[in-house]
């Protein structure tokens, strides 16, 4: 037998031996397994211990594999669309499954190109995110467990994987400031990276980690030398969905509830870190404005008024089919949350919420709200149902109010009013400010604000002792902190904080420089807010305050602070981008009353005619509009009156239908008032679930609803879709209705104008007799 021969057997037989090993090992693991198993029901009879403790070790078993297999599922489906060709996902989407209306093929092309870089570059992004867990995740999350009492938490090691992240349904914004380039992308990671970590010297480990969302990247400012770009922004809007399994000694308590826990902390420093209206900034360029890289001024503020719900359902049920629940709304914007009191035992509560969102983008983003009913026992509490409104939607409009249907649910709807606040720099605006939030407060007992204070921390200089400093700052109630920097006098920190402000005349801003080891004060500053309402646009910049209790009285900070009004928005002429997407902050007046009818009838009759209505609005866009303020229509063609609608196809693939109000319905025929209200199908669909419906207004032509709907449904199907609008009237007893159905308006959704969502629409006759 020759050389060659010899090694290849030696080969084989060296294959056959770890193949062997690993059927060995896997056989010992079963058996050692079952062997305990067994060994465990045998000690329970013997020694005559109670059934139900056998049943709880099982009935934990059970759980747990079965929410493994889950995870699995879920890990391997995420995975094979992290690892497949981008056509070829999303063929697969528009056949089964919702697809942005703004994604088409010629753009996979390049996105497939950019997600080739994004392999090639993965190799040498270790060491990138090894700094990051390091420097910024590992400190974050040491602090985050303290307060479960878990000390010591480290990185042990941190293996990449060889799978990438994956981009897809990349979107180019167009009508943004010269100086900047804004995307957003659909962001999906399923990889084979592995994490392993000490806390309170125990070791455990993370793999299988799942991260996908919506994120945004922003490149800022433009600049004339390459690499062209100053700096990159990159955030999620709203939190992304997170999930891993656990390895070591944190398998074992692999169960809902405590990994629940574990999985909380990791969204809420991934939040930190880089979701809305947290940023995570990288700089490419030196000179450039650092602060506008890393703390932009917000684009508002959104006031949001959860007032009441009806019809919510009933989770504990009671005798002969009775019950109630005890609800409580969750709010989200990106990674801020507000959570209203919960009413016990009503379907109706009333809760008189109200709160305020710093709000940095206006377009692709949305706050959500999430009813639940408190559950007093082990499990998580009940779901009542979600609802979201569009942040643009607030902005354009100004302020909405509006009772919005529950999804996930069967039934419930909430009751939202909201308002947009613009940043203004004039003093002058604040005593109007105060004034409506004195009128608010007697409806709402929530803290409301009045102003917002950024303030950019840039370096601090001369400290004692080569402490590991960091900053602390207080206003009111609410405190945020730099990170430490080690080791240093002079130490830089370059990061931003916005906090609202309830009155500046009577508040102030306390500032603390701490040593991290010892918690020792190296100095405090003060500064009263109402200095800042006499300086010009309202700010202070570049600095250097005087630390005092700092001995020698050498130490100083040097801050830019700037100080904004609150200022209830107008309604927009026009329903283009926001504050962020043209680069400048919108300024507007004071609010003024409200429109008349006749004034809103000759504003509806300057628009265009829209191809969307059965039968378009009564004066074109192309006559003299003289003749069309002294000649309104106000009754429709038909002399059935007008209805205004929006309805627009979001980004979430969802139709959104808002009934806002009808004019000018006729009146009966023995002069008796309607009883109207507004009922939608979405065609060829007319089934109960296709159903919407407002509620009744009593003995009015002109009744008024602000009721908001929504249908999901694929982009690729709009084409197919038509919204019928159904005004019936009510009056009279259940068989003996005299005029059903008083007209309606057909809208061909394949059609929807994007510049032209809210119209007023002449109501048509009827063109079925579908009854009620």
């Amino acid at each position: 037998m020759g050389d060659e021969e010899a090694e290849k057997v030696k080969d084989v037989a060296e294959d056959v031996g770890h193949a062997y090993g690993e059927w060995f090992r896997r056989y010992m693991h079963t058996f050692t397994r079952r062997f305990f198993e067994w060994f465990f029901v045998f000690l329970f009879g013997y020694y005559n211990i109670s059934f139900g403790w056998l049943m709880a070790p099982l009935f934990f078993l059970v759980l747990r594999d079965k929410r493994a297999k889950e995870k699995k599922m879920k890990f391997d489906i995420i995975q094979s669309i992290a690892n497949a060709d981008e056509k070829d996902i999303l063929q697969e989407i528009q056949r089964f499954s919702n697809l942005p209306s703004w994604v088409t093929f010629p753009d996979m092309e390049r996105v497939e190109w950019l997600n080739k870089i994004i392999r090639q570059l993965w190799p040498y992004a270790g060491h990138y995110v090894q700094d990051l867990c390091k420097f910024s995740i590992e400190p974050s999350m040491r602090t985050a467990l303290e307060e479960y009492k878990l000390s010591g938490f480290k990185f042990e090691k941190i293996i990449l994987g060889d799978t990438p992240p994956r981009l897809s349904g990349v979107k180019v914004y167009d009508d943004t400031s010269r100086h900047e380039i804004i995307m957003d992308m659909d962001f999906a990671y399923a990889g084979d990276c592995k994490f392993e970590v000490s806390v309170s010297k125990f070791k455990m480990g993370i793999k299988d980690l799942q991260i996908s969302g919506r994120m945004r990247v922003v490149m800022k400012p433009l600049v004339r030398q390459i690499p062209l770009v100053g700096g990159l922004q990159v955030f999620f809007l709203n939190n992304p969905d997170v999930d891993f399994n656990l390895i070591g000694l944190a398998d074992v308590f692999d169960m809902p509830g405590l990994s629940d826990i574990l999985r909380s902390i990791v969204i809420e420093q991934i939040a930190h870190m880089m979701v809305l209206p947290n940023r995570y900034p990288i700089q490419l360029v030196e000179d450039i404005n650092t602060a506008d890289l890393k703390c932009p001024s917000p684009a508002g503020v959104l006031r949001i008024h959860v007032i009441e719900a009806q019809n919510l359902m009933k989770k504990d049920v009671g005798l002969m089919g009775m019950g109630k629940s005890d609800p409580y709304c969750i709010l989200r914007l990106g990674a801020q949350k507000f959570q209203t009191k919960t009413i016990n035992n009503t379907v109706n509560p009333k809760w008189d919420f109200c709160c305020e969102f710093l709000t940095d983008v206006i377009r692709s983003q949305a706050i959500e709200f999430e009813v639940f009913d408190v559950d007093d026992g082990p499990t998580k509490d009940d779901l009542l149902g979600r609802a979201n409104l569009d942040v643009h939607d607030i902005w354009k409009n100004g302020e909405v109010d509006m009772w919005v249907p529950l999804s996930d649910a069967k039934s419930g709807r909430i009751h939202i009013r909201a308002a947009w606040l613009d940043l203004d720099e004039a003093a002058s605006s604040l005593e109007l400010q105060l004034e409506e939030i004195r009128a608010l407060q007697t409806s709402t007992k929530n803290p409301l604000h009045s102003a917002v204070l950024m303030v950019w921390v840039d370096s601090a200089k001369k400290l004692n002792n080569i402490p590991d400093p960091f900053v602390r700052l207080h206003v009111g109630n609410s405190q945020q902190e730099t990170t430490v920097r080690q080791r240093t006098n002079d130490p830089v920190f370059e990061e931003g904080f916005t906090f609202l402000v309830r009155n500046p005349r009577t508040q102030e801003l306390k500032i603390e420089v701490l040593d991290h080891k010892t918690n020792q004060l190296q100095g405090k500053i003060e500064v009263d807010l109402n200095v800042l309402l006499k300086e010009r646009n309202l700010e202070i910049l570049n600095e250097e305050h005087t630390l005092s209790g700092a001995s020698g009285g050498l130490a100083a900070l040097k801050l830019n602070l700037t100080l904004r009004i609150l200022k209830t928005a107008l309604k927009k002429d026009d329903g283009d981008g926001g504050p962020e997407e043209k680069g400048v902050l919108v300024k507007s007046e004071s609010k003024v009353s409200e429109p008349s009818v006749d004034e809103c009838i000759d504003e509806v009759m300057s628009s265009a005619a829209s191809p969307l209505m059965h039968m378009g609005p009564s004066v074109t866009s192309g006559e003299d509009s003289s003749l069309r303020q002294r000649s309104p229509n106000e009754a429709g063609v038909h002399g059935l009156g007008r209805i205004e609608l929006t309805v627009k196809y979001g980004p979430r693939n969802n139709l959104v239908t808002v009934v806002h109000q009808i004019k000018n319905l006729p009146v009966e025929e023995d002069g008796e008032l309607p009883d109207p209200y507004v009922k939608l199908y979405l065609l060829p669909d007319r089934s109960k679930d296709s159903k919407r419906k407002t509620d009744v207004i009593k003995d009015s032509c002109n009744p008024k609803y602000d009721e908001r709907f929504e249908y999901a449904i694929p982009s690729n199907e709009l084409t197919q879709r038509t919204l019928e609008v159904n005004i019936i009237n009510k009056k009279g007893l259940l068989f003996l209705q005299r005029s059903p159905k008083m007209g309606q308006v057909l809208l061909d959704c394949g059609l929807l104008d994007a510049n032209k969502v809210t119209q007023w629409y002449d109501i048509a006759p009827a063109m079925d007799d579908d009854d009620e």
